[in-house]
């Protein structure tokens, strides 16, 4: 099935992407990990974060990290993202982390040019 809508995703199109099954990628909704958009008809929509996301969780449950975990430090990679300013993203003090490998050098590229 082609996407509906500029990335927008439906979850056969994220199956592919991601190379994770339909119940994974449920599960982790289920576990907050993830929060896809809904249509009127209550299908799920995932937009390309979303499954930056799914690969994300799926690189660290392949390198061994539990599910617990994960949550825990996508919550505190969010938490340390909404506490940063526009002034500190602009100015020298700014400094490039990550809990999660950036494995798309196009990816890296824009972060690197809003500093």
């Amino acid at each position: 099935m082609a996407s509906e809508g500029k990335g927008l995703y439906p979850i056969g199109d994220v199956e592919k992407k991601t190379g994770l099954s339909a119940r994974q990628i449920r599960y982790y909704e289920s576990m907050g990990l993830i929060s896809p958009a809904r249509t009127s008809g209550g299908q799920r929509r995932y937009t390309d974060g979303d499954i930056l996301r799914l690969i994300r969780i799926k690189q660290m449950k392949d390198s061994g990290f539990d599910l617990k975990s994960i949550k825990e430090k996508i919550q505190i990679f969010e938490r340390n993202l909404q506490e940063l300013s526009v002034d500190d993203i602009s100015s020298e003090r700014a400094v490039l982390s990550s809990l999660f490998p950036v494995s798309n050098r196009a990816v890296l590229m824009k972060l690197l040019e809003k500093k």
